[in-house]
């Protein structure tokens, strides 16, 4: 919510006078929810999930026009396939189709944070990720929809492949690294590991765009999304398929009550179809680079966020 600390703890105190119940305990290690509090919270995501409902059933009912169907997902994935597909719903606007009544509001959030949003009611839906060889998120009383793998692909300098002699991580074991976020991170270090070898790392950012460019200006090597490639494309790029770079699953996860929505299926049954989300080459995607502040931005090591 982007609440200051007094501001949280004043909502806190206001909330518990006026339930007149303890709902918080305050410790040493931080606040965790008391009985009352963990109560309170299953209640409260009931009774967004009851107002959700209610709003969609007063627009069936009375032709309000549908309902606003709120989102949260991953910035590469909002800027990318969720764009792409949210586009062609509103191209339908006029034709008699059922999403041609709704709208969708769309927030930027980190897994942990979607997830908290979405246990808080403050949204509909909630887009997630994580590597194959990590469990799948989950939430009681949740949906979770598979949306399909999106792989990462080794992107390295032509300069550097031209004999097309890279074809495994342990290939690149000596070159310079630019990593993402801190979970992407996270995932590229114990990948290279597997393979051997200790990433050097020279520079962080989570703009896709910004990655490619201090590949192709020969500043290093990564691990990027082909969904990312495909949505923003720089030249002078090879990228590589490694078996042991595997995929990222890409997850829906929304209310047991909403799941069955028409403005939720349609937009699921879009994105899993979506070319973001397959096999799909990225030969043909338009040539894109990031503007030189973009660059200029994120090449300093540092935490981000992707």
């Amino acid at each position: 919510m982007g609440w200051s600390q007094p501001a949280l703890s004043q909502h806190m105190n206001a909330l518990e006078k006026d339930l007149r119940v303890t709902l918080f305990e305050r410790t040493p290690r931080g606040i965790v929810l008391t009985t009352a509090g963990q109560l309170a919270r299953i209640r409260a995501n009931e009774i967004a999930t009851s107002v959700t409902e209610l709003r969609g059933d007063l627009a069936r009912a009375f032709g309000l026009g549908g309902r606003n169907v709120r989102l949260a997902g991953f910035p590469s994935f909002v800027v990318g396939p969720l764009a792409a597909e949210l586009g062609t719903l509103a191209s339908t606007t006029g034709t008699g189709s059922d999403t041609a009544h709704h709208s969708y509001e769309v927030a930027e959030a980190e897994p942990p944070e979607a997830l908290s949003m979405l246990q808080n009611g403050e949204i509909d839906m909630a887009f997630l990720f994580h590597h194959e060889d990590e469990e799948a998120p989950r939430l009681s009383a949740h949906d979770t929809v598979d949306l399909g793998a999106d792989h990462l692909d080794l992107l390295v300098p032509e300069r550097r492949n031209r004999t097309g002699q890279i074809t495994h991580l342990d290939d690149v074991a000596d070159l310079p690294w630019i990593m993402g976020c801190v979970r992407c991170r996270s995932t590229a270090e114990r990948l290279c590991r597997r393979a051997g070898f200790e990433p050097r790392t020279r520079h962080i950012t989570d703009n896709p765009g910004a990655i490619q460019s201090l590949v192709s200006n020969g500043l290093g090597v990564a691990l990027l999304l082909r969904s990312a490639r495909r949505y923003s494309q720089v030249a002078g790029i090879d990228s590589i398929v490694v078996a042991e770079a595997g995929a990222r699953r890409v997850t829906a996860m929304v209310p047991d009550g909403l799941r069955t929505a028409s403005e939720v299926e349609d937009l699921l049954a879009a994105l899993r179809l979506g070319e973001g989300m397959t096999e799909t080459s990225v030969a043909d995607a338009p040539m894109n680079p990031p503007e030189a502040d973009d660059i200029n931005r994120y090449q300093s090591v540092g935490d981000a966020e992707c």
